[in-house]
């Protein structure tokens, strides 16, 4: 290998040589989607030899110009950097052509900001009056138990029944599903999105009234299970799109029901730190700028 391999190319080859096993299969897709970005951009076609300073501000400046946010610049300068900086260390390139570069301040950065959806009392409502007509449905389930605990979809379709503790009324959250809407690539992973995604969740009674039906008809070691194996995200997509049909209410995909339950903790007071343990965010901060439009009144 020589510096005339192109950027794209050489990213590819410092990902499969150097961060595939070193890094969790999450963090993986989440570097080839920055890859895929990357794709974009006259920089990928240029030899890795050829790339100075100007090139790499340049590419700076254009991920600016077209709109991305703070963090998904620094993640598209990352897939980058971090390849040019190994070529540089291994010789295969004389220079670092990344050092110097400046990313732009926030003030700068045009923001998309958007608000949290969640649904409202009379939208629940017209939910529950659905999901009481079919109390076996499996896909009804997951949508009571995703609004009563706020646990992601990944979270939701990983949990075992060893991680349940009904007699002491709370449950373990640690892993998750890698790429759930691809079923043939769908993996669990022990190790859930971040280390505070780690976390203890108290079950409410409805929660625990799920888990007890479910545990009632259980066959394997998975909490949400249908015909045998672990419940796939196309079934429980499919049964909310059919439930939110039903119930006249607009479907805003999986993570909505998360969404719900945080706003429905806000308006019963709870504190925005135990939330934010709860919903297993990195820090307060995060919770606070998610749900600015409720803690911002």
């Amino acid at each position: 290998m020589d510096d005339t391999i192109s950027l794209l190319d050489f990213v590819e080859v410092w990902l499969k040589m150097f961060k595939k096993n070193t890094v969790k299969d999450s963090s993986y897709m989440r570097l080839e989607c920055s890859r895929d970005s990357l794709k974009r951009y006259s920089i990928a076609t240029k030899a890795i030899g050829q790339i100075d300073f100007f090139d790499m501000q340049e590419y700076v400046n254009q991920l600016v110009d077209d709109g991305y946010s703070m963090s998904g610049i620094k993640k598209q300068f990352r897939i980058v950097t971090s390849p040019l900086k190994q070529a540089a260390a291994i010789k295969i390139i004389k220079a670092d052509p990344c050092v110097g570069v400046k990313l732009p301040i926030e003030a700068k950065v045009q923001k998309k900001t958007k608000d949290v959806i969640a649904y409202t009392d009379i939208q629940q409502d017209a939910i529950q009056k659905i999901i009481s007509k079919e109390p076996d449905n499996i896909g009804f389930l997951a949508v009571i138990f995703m609004i009563e605990t706020g646990i992601r979809m990944g979270e939701l379709l990983a949990l075992k029944w060893k991680d349940v503790q009904l007699d002491r009324s709370r449950m373990h959250i640690h892993a998750t599903i890698i790429d759930p809407m691809h079923a043939a690539k769908a993996t669990y992973q022990d190790s859930p999105k971040t280390k505070s995604s780690n976390r203890i969740i108290p079950l409410t009674p409805k929660a625990k009234a799920v888990l007890k039906k479910l545990l009632s008809k259980a066959t394997t070691e998975w909490v949400f299970e249908s015909r045998g194996a672990r419940y796939s995200y196309k079934a429980l997509m499919g049964q909310t799109k059919r439930l939110c049909k039903e119930a006249k209410v607009p479907y805003y995909g999986e993570h909505v029901f998360r969404h719900t339950f945080a706003t429905n903790c806000y308006y019963k007071g709870i504190d925005i730190k135990i939330l934010s343990r709860l919903l297993g965010h990195s820090s307060v901060t995060v919770t606070y700028n998610t749900y600015i439009n409720l803690y911002g009144d």
